[in-house]
């Protein structure tokens, strides 16, 4: 190559690289001068939205301050459509999100009332219209939150052909499909759940700017992982805090949390709530909901277009210019004492099945003498921390393990409402403590046989009680005795005492409680039933229609023996700031019948109870307890192909009364039968009672 060549051949790889470099700097020049500003503007585009921080959740605790459910630092799963791009985009990140799911096993939040997979049907009996009564018993209808929603979105109109008045679940379904403009190719199943996600973010996105939506709750790091590597647009991983129990029992009085139902959202909404808000839903969380919630927090959240957080920090108050920071909730100290319950629990778990052939259902309730109870157990029970897994097999369980029988069952007194009848009849004075009434085995007060019923004994063993006063009618549990006091006392009498001593009503407990009522005129009117004078004699032994729950008899049992302070029962103890630094409020019980008993009179009674556990049926089970006590038995039948259900009541001791507790054992047979499971009560709470060491006493929280 000569010297002409190379030089030749130099210029021309020199033209070409100033020719590439003076394009590359025209597009510097472009880039950064003509159009540096458009530029700038997008690359710090903003997406601002307000975000609510929930607050942690008070913890409850028993009476020696025992933490029985606190909280648990876990992951959530939020999604933001607002970052999900197009219509398109969007569904296709949520098909993708829902996949995930399915494989990893879990579980969304989804209101929606429509079955998950086909054939579709309602999960609710009216899923647009609420039909309830206002105060005045008149009709109220108000729309559920599907029925607004179906409203919001105009449905009947543009998109998608009208609605009919009450459209099928199929009809809503393909009209939400069209809405939401859901690919032909997605199949049923997967339809469904993806129209549910996104009805909760439509919903969601009416609410403001706060358009974020608490998918899924509690998930685990496999899950996570999968989420992060596919980069899903607005799905965000946050931590937040779950309910943890720190006790396997106390199930009927602890309650679950759980999400807002549609039927429940306007109530909620007018407390301010929001949809993603974690609510009590039974038990003791929904009882002192406005204590256990903390006030919520208010963020203000700055995303770039790609889904970054760009910039966060505390919304500031408009009235006050105060940054809203989430406020933990108080704390509840409850008057049961998880110790005592556990062996309330554990007791009917060993006793009950197998007491008869029929045996498999049971309660106890225990409360002190102003009406805090002490432990209140339904049986058969279950765990609650495991609740939602185990919710359908729980629900199909034909002994009804959800069902609080403590509260809700109601039962025939029996023999354990003799007392009322006899301090009713000392008091109005057609009794007296000494007289005698002569037992004659069969009641011979009306003439015709048929009306002439017999007492238990002379029916079991052909042999009466004889010439008894009522402590030892009481004792022997003689229905003639009762028969002709009843009699005398009248049935406005007898109601007038049941009333008083709360039986038939409402105890007054935080919690859902049955009322029951008690066999009377107005009873026999309800059920559309003639009343006969005679039928007062069997609602003098507790049977006819009346029907009283477990807890009613325990605290009837325990404004007897106090002298006739009959008090509202309760748990609540006492509430605490959210660092256990204050006492907020301490519970005051309260008195809600002062009924005016004779001293000596009230002692009668005792006796005759305190005779039944030294020296009736279930005297030998009573006969080590560390304490003298007082003990009733009972017994309802039910039917007569079937074991009568068995009762008792007792208190303790028996010169200054604590406690007082109720038993009963559907199908259990005798009242003597249950008699085991009270002692085993009975001796737990004045051994442990008398063990406790002097600083561990109620309201010392227990660490």
């Amino acid at each position: 190559m000569n010297s002409r060549q190379f030089h030749l051949r130099s210029r021309v790889v020199l033209l070409l690289l100033g020719a590439v470099l003076a394009g590359f700097l025209w597009v510097l020049f472009e880039l950064q001068v003509v159009n540096g500003s458009y530029y700038l503007e997008q690359s710090t585009r903003k997406i601002a939205n307000t975000e609510t921080v929930q607050a942690s959740r008070g913890d409850i605790l028993d009476c020696y301050g025992r933490v029985l459910v606190t909280n648990r630092a876990t992951y959530q799963v939020t999604l933001d459509a607002s970052l999900m791009g197009d219509v398109q985009g969007r569904n296709q990140t949520l098909l993708e999100l829902l996949e995930v799911c399915r494989e990893q096993g879990v579980e969304w939040n989804d209101s929606l009332p429509i079955t998950l997979t086909p054939p579709f049907t309602y999960t609710v009996e009216s899923p647009f219209v609420l039909v309830t009564e206002d105060e005045e018993g008149k009709e109220k209808r108000t729309d559920t939150q599907l029925g607004r929603l179906v409203q919001s979105l105009k449905l009947t109109t543009q998109k998608v052909d009208p609605l009919p008045g009450d459209p099928s679940p199929y009809a809503l379904l393909a009209s939400l499909r069209t809405w939401f403009e859901v690919d032909e190719a997605v199949g049923e199943a997967e339809g469904r759940a993806l129209v549910g996600v996104l009805c909760e973010l439509t919903l969601r996105s009416r609410d403001l700017s706060r358009t974020s939506y608490v998918f899924a709750q509690d998930v685990d790091i496999n899950f996570i992982t999968v989420v992060k590597e596919r980069r899903l647009a607005g799905v965000k991983i946050d931590t937040a805090t779950v309910r943890e129990y720190k006790t396997k029992y106390a199930a009927h009085i602890l309650g679950q949390v759980g999400s807002i139902y549609a039927d429940e959202w306007a109530n909620y909404q007018e407390k301010g709530y929001s949809m993603n808000d974690v609510v009590g839903k039974t038990g003791v969380e929904w009882a002192f909901e406005d204590i256990l919630r903390g006030t919520p927090g208010v963020k203000d959240v700055e995303y770039s277009q790609s889904g970054r957080v760009v910039s966060e920090s505390w919304h500031l108050d408009p009235e006050t210019g105060q940054p809203q920071l989430p406020s933990p909730g108080d704390n509840v100290m409850i008057t049961m004492d998880i110790k005592l319950q556990e062996v309330v629990e554990e007791s009917l778990h060993r006793h009950i099945p197998g007491m008869t052939e029929e045996s498999q259902k049971g309660a106890c309730v225990v409360v002190d003498m102003t009406g805090g109870v002490k432990a209140l157990a339904s049986y058969p029970s279950y765990d609650p921390a495991e609740y939602y897994s185990d919710y359908n097999a729980l629900a199909d369980d034909p002994l009804q393990p959800l069902y609080n029988r403590a509260l809700q069952g109601l039962y025939a007194p029996g023999s354990t409402f003799k007392m009322a009848v006899a301090i009713g009849g000392l008091e109005e004075g057609v009794i007296t403590r000494t007289e005698k009434i002569l037992d004659t085995g069969q009641y011979r007060h009306y003439e015709r046989e048929a009306d002439q019923p017999k007492c238990w004994y002379y029916r079991q063993y052909g042999r009466t009680h004889g010439y008894e006063n009522v402590s030892e009618a009481i004792r022997d549990s003689c229905n003639v005795y009762f028969y002709e006091t009843g009699l005398r006392l009248g049935i406005q009498k007898i109601d007038q005492y049941a009333a008083l001593f709360g039986l038939g009503e409402k105890t007054g407990l935080e919690l859902y409680e049955e009322a029951g009522e008690v066999a009377g005129p107005e009873s026999s009117k309800r059920h559309n039933q003639t009343w006969y004078e005679g039928e007062t004699m069997y609602a003098a032994i507790g049977q006819g229609n009346t029907q009283v729950t477990p807890i009613q008899l325990a605290n009837y049992v325990a404004s007897l023996v106090n002298g006739g302070d009959h008090y509202t029962t309760h748990l609540k103890k006492t509430v605490k700031s959210s660092d256990f630094s204050q006492v907020v409020e301490e519970y005051q019980p309260q008195l809600r019948d002062q009924i005016t008993l004779q001293e000596a009179n009230v002692e009668a009674v005792k006796k005759g109870m305190g005779m039944v556990a030294s020296e009736g049926s279930v005297a030998r089970r009573f006969q080590n307890l560390p304490v003298k006590i007082g003990a009733k038995t009972g017994s309802a039948q039910v039917a007569r192909d079937q074991e009568a259900n068995a009762i008792l009541v007792a208190f303790a001791p028996y010169e200054d009364p604590e406690i007082a507790l109720c038993i009963v054992v559907e199908r259990g047979g005798s009242g003597s039968a249950v008699a085991d499971i009270a002692a085993e009560i009975i001796e737990y709470y004045f051994s442990a009672k008398d063990a406790l060491d002097a600083p561990a006493i109620e309201n010392t929280l227990i660490r």
